[in-house]
C-alpha cells in the first residue's frame, strides 16, 4: 500500500465518531441514545464513502475477492448476498470492514522492521475501529437466543432493522474478516481484543446453532472451517479467555439443546487437551477474583461473588461429571497431578487455587473404582522412587533437593490440605514404614520433616483402635504385606555441608539401613501435638509387650529351643525372640519422659491402673514358677519400671492419693522383696511411701528439691538452667533417693540441655554427666555413644556430645577400661565418617582416650594404625590429618614401660619418621610427628641410659663404735 493510501485510511479512522465519544450519559433517555447512535452511523458512513464511493454490494464483492476463501465461495454460490444501504448498521459494517481488510492486507503489522512500525496513535485508532466493528458486524448479528443473556442484553437494541432475521451469510463473511484481525499481534495489546473475541466466538456458535435448527444449511467444509477458527483462538490467542467465553455462552438460559451439546463438547474437548485443567482453573479463579472484566458496560446488575470454596466446587462438578468416559476421566486425573506439581513449583503465584485440583481429584476418586485404582497407582509410583530405585549404583543421586521437596509436598497436599478436599488417609497405611524412615533420616529444621510428621500423624490418628493396633504390631514385628513399602536399605538422605539442602543417594553396598520403629515413632510422637494419639500408641505398645511375654511363657512350657542349623535361622530366632521386645522397650522408655503423655494417662487412669495390676500379677506369677526364665523376667522388669515411674509421677502430682491406687500396695510390697533389680526396688519403695500416707516432711522435701531442680533445668533461661544443674549435682552427691530413682530422666534432661549454645550451661551440663556416670556408668556412656553416632542429629550437637564423652572418660580415669569397647568403637566409627569436622573430632577424642587407655592399646592397635594411615594417605582435610597424627603422639606420651609395647614401637616410629621427613606434608602434621619422635627418643634414652642415682647410707652406731670402725 502506498503511503498516501495508508495515511488516507488512518485519516478516515481518526474522523470516525464512536458512540462512547459523543458525551451521552446514563441519564439520557432511550430515544436520545438511539438518536445519537443514528447520527454517529450517518456521520461515519459519510466519512467512509469519501474514500470508498462504490455501492454497498460492489464493496461486498471486492471484500470477497480480497478474502477468496473457497468454503465461503461455495456457501455464497447458490444464494448471492445482496444488501440494501438503507440499513445504517449493515452499511457501516460493510464499508468499515472493507477498509480495515485493505489495511490488514497491504500492511505487515507483525513485522519488526523499522519501516513497518506504526505510531501508538495509529495503533490505538485501529484497535478502536476493530472493537467498534465487532459491535455492528458480530454482536448485533447473533441468533436471537443469545440476547436472552445479560452478557448480550441491549446488543440488538438501537435502530430497528427490518432484515435482522439473522443473515448468516453476512455473518460468515464477517467471521472470515475477523480471523485476519486476530492474527495481528499488535491488536492484542492490553487485552484489547478480549470483547472482540467473545463476540467472534458467539458469532461462530450462532451460525452453528442456525445450522442445527435448520434455519440454514452449512456444508461440511464450512463447519470444519469454523472449528479450525475456534482451534486457532485456543492455540494462539488466549486459552483463559476462550474457556471463559465458552462458560459465558453455556450460562445463557433457554438455549436449545443442540447449542448446549455443542458448547459442552467444545468445553470438554478443550479441557481434555494439553493444560486444559490448568486453564479451566485459571479461567474460573480469575473470573472469580475480578468479575468486573466479564460484565458488559451496559449491564447494571452487580454480580454475586462466590468464595473460593464455591468456585472450587464448580470446577469439581465440571471435571467429575458422570457422563465423562473413563478415558476422559483418566486424562483429567493425569492433568490434575500435573496441575498440583505446577502449583507447588510456582507456589507464590498458584498456591491459592490448588484446592481446585485437590477437590476435583477427590470427586474423581469417589466417582468409580477404576479411578481409585489409578490414583493409588500414581501414589505408589511416587513412593517407588525411594523404595525401589531403578539403579543402585553407589553414589548415584536418586533425588535432588528440589525433587524430594516436591514429592513430600505433593503427598502433604493430597492428604493434609483439609478435611474435605484431601484424599482418604487410609491410602497411606502401606507407606508408614517408608514415611517413618524418611522422617527419622531428615534433620531438624527442615519443613519436609514437619510435612512428613503431619502425613503420618493424620493417617494414624484417623484409624480405629483395631486398625491402629494392627499397624503398630506390623511396624514393630516388621511383618509387612506385599504391597507395603519401605525405604530401600541402601537409600540414604544426605544433607549438604551447609545443611541447607537434602540429597537422596545410593550408599555403598556395606551400608544398609534397616527399619527400626523404636527410633522413628517415639521421636515423631514427642514432637507432635496429637497427644491423644501418643496415649493410644503407648497403651498399644504396653499391650503388645504383655502379649509377647505371655507367648514366650507358653512357648517355654511346651518345648526347649531346638538346635539352629544355619546363620539365617539364628538371625530369625534372635529377631523373633529379642528384637521386638528391645524395640518396644526402647520406645516405652523414650515416651515416658513426655509430659503430655503423663497428662493423658492421668485422664485415663482407670485403664492404666488395670493394665498395671495385670502386669504386676504376671511378674509375681513368673517368680513363683521356679524363677522361670531370666530373659522373660528382665523384660517384665523393664516394662514394670516404666509403668512404676509414670505411676510415681502421677501420684506426686496429686495432693490426695486416689483410692484406686491403694490396691497396688500389697503387690508392690511382694515385688520389692522378690526383684533383684535395684531400680525397681527403689521405685517400689517410693511408691509404698506415697501410698501409705507417710509422706513426711523429709520425703516431701526430697521430692520438692528434685522437682524444683528439674523445673529449673527445663526452663529456657540459661542462668536458671545452670542453677538447676548445680542442684541436681548436689542431690547426686548426697545419693538422694528421689533423684536416683529418676536417673534415666536426668539423662534425657542433660541431653536436651546439651543443645544450649551458652558455654556456661554446656560446661555445667558436662559436669552433670560426670556426676551421673558414678550412678549409672554403662547407661550414660551407651546413651552418649548413640547420640554421637546419630547421623540425623545436627553436627554441632554431635561434636558437643563427643566432648562430653571425653570428659566422662577422664572422670572415670583408668576405670573406663570396663567401657573401652563402647568408647573406642564409637570414636573409631566416627573416624570413618564422610563429614570432615566430625572425623577430626573423633581423631582428637581418640588421642585423649588412647593416652588414658594406653595399657590396653594392644587389643586395638592395628585397627587404630590402619585408620591413621588411611586418613594420612587418602584424606584431604588437613585438620583431620593433624588430629590423626596427634593420636600417635599422645599414645607415646602415655606409655610408661617400653618393654610392654616393644611390638608397636617400630610401626609407630616408621610412620612418624615418614611423616616428619615428607617436606610436602602440612607443617603442623610434621610438627605433631616430630613431637612424637621426640617423646619416643626421650623415653628410649631414659630406658637405655638410666640416670645415676645418688645413694645415701645411714648407719646407727653403738656407744662403743667409733667413726673409723664404720664399714
Amino acid at each position: 500500500m502506498s503511503n498516501s493510501n495508508f495515511s488516507k485510511y488512518f485519516m478516515v479512522l481518526e474522523n470516525l465518531k464512536y458512540l462512547e465519544d459523543d458525551g451521552s450519559s446514563e441519564a439520557d433517555s432511550h430515544e436520545r441514545q438511539i438518536c445519537n447512535t443514528k447520527q454517529s452511523l450517518e456521520h461515519n458512513i459519510a466519512e467512509l464513502k469519501k474514500y470508498i464511493p462504490e455501492e454497498i454490494n460492489v464493496v461486498t464483492k471486492k471484500t470477497m475477492r480480497i478474502l477468496n476463501p473457497s468454503w465461503l465461495q461455495n456457501e455464497l454460490h447458490s444464494d448471492v448476498l445482496t444488501l440494501s444501504d438503507t440499513n445504517l448498521e449493515l452499511t457501516y459494517a460493510v464499508y468499515l470492514q472493507y477498509m480495515l481488510l485493505e489495511l490488514a492486507k497491504n500492511f505487515n503489522f507483525n513485522s519488526a522492521a523499522k519501516e513497518d512500525l506504526i505510531s501508538t496513535r495509529h495503533l490505538t485508532q485501529l484497535i478502536k475501529a476493530v472493537q467498534n466493528l465487532s459491535v455492528y458486524a458480530l454482536r448485533r448479528r447473533l441468533h436471537n437466543k443469545f440476547y436472552e443473556s445479560s452478557v448480550f442484553t441491549g446488543a440488538n437494541e438501537g435502530t430497528k432493522l427490518n432484515d435482522c432475521d439473522f443473515k448468516y451469510k453476512l455473518l460468515l463473511l464477517s467471521i472470515e474478516i475477523f480471523e485476519r484481525f486476530f492474527k495481528i499481534q499488535q491488536l492484542h495489546i492490553a487485552n484489547a481484543m478480549e470483547m472482540v473475541m467473545r463476540d467472534y466466538m458467539a458469532a461462530i456458535f450462532s451460525v452453528r446453532l442456525a445450522n442445527a435448527l435448520k434455519m440454514c444449511t452449512l456444508q461440511e467444509l464450512t463447519l470444519k472451517g469454523l472449528q479450525k477458527k475456534l482451534n486457532y483462538l485456543w492455540l494462539h490467542v488466549s486459552k483463559v479467555d476462550y474457556l471463559r467465553n465458552i462458560l459465558l455462552l453455556k450460562s445463557i438460559q433457554n438455549v436449545p439443546t443442540e447449542q448446549q451439546i455443542q458448547l459442552h463438547q467444545e468445553l470438554l474437548q478443550k479441557v481434555l487437551s494439553k493444560d486444559g485443567f490448568t486453564t479451566l482453573v485459571a479461567t474460573l479463579y480469575i473470573a472469580h477474583s475480578s468479575p468486573q472484566k466479564n460484565i458488559d458496560a451496559s449491564t447494571t446488575a452487580k454480580p454475586q461473588l462466590l468464595n473460593d470454596k464455591e468456585v472450587f466446587e464448580v470446577i469439581a462438578n465440571i471435571v467429575a461429571f458422570h457422563g465423562h468416559t473413563q478415558r476422559a476421566q483418566s486424562t483429567l486425573m493425569r492433568q490434575i497431578f500435573e496441575f498440583l506439581k505446577t502449583c507447588l513449583l510456582n507456589e507464590n503465584a498458584m498456591i491459592d487455587c490448588m484446592g481446585a485440583g485437590l477437590l476435583s481429584l477427590r470427586r474423581l476418586y469417589d466417582l468409580s473404582e477404576v479411578n481409585r485404582c489409578e490414583i493409588i497407582d500414581v501414589i505408589a509410583n511416587k513412593f517407588s522412587t525411594l523404595s525401589r530405585p531403578k539403579d543402585i549404583l553407589s553414589g548415584l543421586i536418586v533425588l535432588e533437593h528440589k525433587e524430594l521437596s516436591l514429592l513430600i509436598a505433593t503427598i502433604y497436599q493430597l492428604f493434609c490440605s483439609s478435611t474435605v478436599e484431601c484424599l482418604p488417609s487410609e491410602l497411606l497405611i502401606p507407606y508408614q514404614p517408608l514415611l517413618l524412615q524418611t522422617y527419622h533420616h531428615l534433620l531438624e529444621g527442615y519443613i519436609q520433616k514437619q510435612q512428613i510428621a503431619s502425613i503420618i500423624t493424620r493417617c494414624l490418628h484417623n484409624r480405629t483402635d483395631a486398625e491402629l493396633e494392627e499397624i503398630i504390631a506390623k511396624l514393630y514385628k516388621q511383618d509387612f504385606d506385599s504391597h507395603w513399602q519401605q525405604l530401600h536399605p541402601r537409600v540414604i538422605i544426605f544433607p549438604n555441608v551447609e545443611q541447607t539442602q537434602l540429597t537422596v543417594k545410593i550408599a555403598n553396598s556395606d551400608m544398609k539401613d534397616e527399619f527400626s520403629a523404636s527410633l522413628a515413632l517415639p521421636e515423631l510422637l514427642m514432637n507432635s501435638d496429637h497427644h491423644q494419639l501418643t496415649y493410644r500408641i503407648f497403651m498399644i505398645l504396653l499391650k503388645e509387650m504383655s502379649n509377647i511375654l505371655n507367648d514366650d511363657a507358653n512357648e517355654q512350657k511346651e518345648a526347649q529351643i531346638e538346635l539352629l542349623q544355619s546363620e539365617e535361622e539364628f538371625l530369625t530366632f534372635l529377631n523373633s525372640k529379642y528384637h521386638i521386645k528391645v524395640d518396644i522397650l526402647l520406645s516405652l522408655n523414650t515416651l515416658i519422659s513426655h509430659q503430655q503423655l503423663k497428662t493423658q494417662i492421668g485422664e485415663h487412669s482407670l485403664d492404666f491402673l488395670r493394665f498395671l495390676r495385670t502386669l504386676l500379677q504376671q511378674r509375681l506369677d513368673v517368680h513363683v514358677k521356679a524363677n522361670a526364665f531370666r530373659q522373660q523376667t528382665e523384660a517384665l522388669d523393664q516394662t514394670l519400671l516404666i509403668l512404676l515411674t509414670i505411676t510415681q509421677e502421677l501420684l506426686q502430682q496429686n495432693e490426695q492419693i486416689p483410692l484406686t491406687y491403694q490396691h497396688l500396695a500389697p503387690a508392690l510390697q511382694v515385688l520389692q522383696k522378690q526383684t533383684p533389680n535395684l531400680l525397681i526396688q527403689e521405685r517400689a519403695k517410693c511408691l509404698l511411701t506415697l501410698l501409705s500416707g507417710e509422706f513426711k516432711a523429709k520425703a516431701a522435701q526430697k521430692s520438692n528439691a528434685f522437682n524444683t531442680a528439674r523445673t529449673l533445668v527445663e526452663s529456657k533461661e540459661s542462668h536458671l538452667q545452670v542453677y538447676g544443674i548445680q542442684m541436681l549435682r548436689d542431690l547426686l552427691r548426697q545419693r538422694d533417693s528421689v533423684t536416683l530413682a529418676n536417673a534415666h530422666l536426668l539423662i534425657a534432661l542433660a541431653l536436651s540441655t546439651l543443645k544450649n549454645r551458652e558455654s556456661y550451661t554446656f560446661l555445667n551440663c558436662v559436669r552433670l554427666f560426670v556426676g551421673l556416670v558414678h550412678v549409672m556408668e554403662s547407661e550414660v556412656l551407651e546413651t552418649l555413644s548413640d547420640e554421637y553416632l546419630n547421623d540425623q542429629a545436627i553436627l554441632d550437637y554431635r561434636l558437643v556430645v563427643g566432648e562430653t564423652m571425653l570428659q566422662v572418660g577422664r572422670e572415670l580415669g583408668p576405670l573406663c577400661y570396663k567401657y573401652k569397647d563402647v568408647l573406642l568403637n564409637c570414636f573409631m566409627h566416627g573416624a570413618r565418617s564422610p563429614l570432615n569436622e566430625f572425623r577430626m573430632s573423633s581423631f582428637s577424642n581418640l588421642a585423649q582416650l588412647t593416652r588414658i587407655l594406653c595399657y590396653q592399646v594392644h587389643k586395638f592397635f592395628q585397627e587404630l594404625l590402619n585408620l591413621i594411615d588411611c586418613e594420612l594417605n587418602i584424606g584431604t582435610y588437613l585438620p583431620a590429618q593433624r588430629a590423626a597424627t596427634f593420636v600417635l603422639s599422645e599414645l607415646l606420651e602415655g606409655i610408661d614401660n617400653l618393654l610392654d609395647f616393644e611390638e608397636m614401637l617400630l610401626p609407630i616410629y616408621r610412620l612418624l619418621k615418614k611423616i616428619e621427613a615428607d617436606e610436602k606434608a602440612d607443617i603442623k602434621v610434621r610438627q605433631h610427628a616430630a613431637n612424637g619422635l621426640k617423646t619416643l627418643m626421650q623415653k628410649c634414652k631414659k630406658f637405655l641410659f638410666p640416670a645415676t642415682q645418688l645413694q645415701k647410707e645411714i648407719r646407727i652406731l653403738g656407744l662403743n663404735d667409733t667413726y673409723e670402725n664404720r664399714g
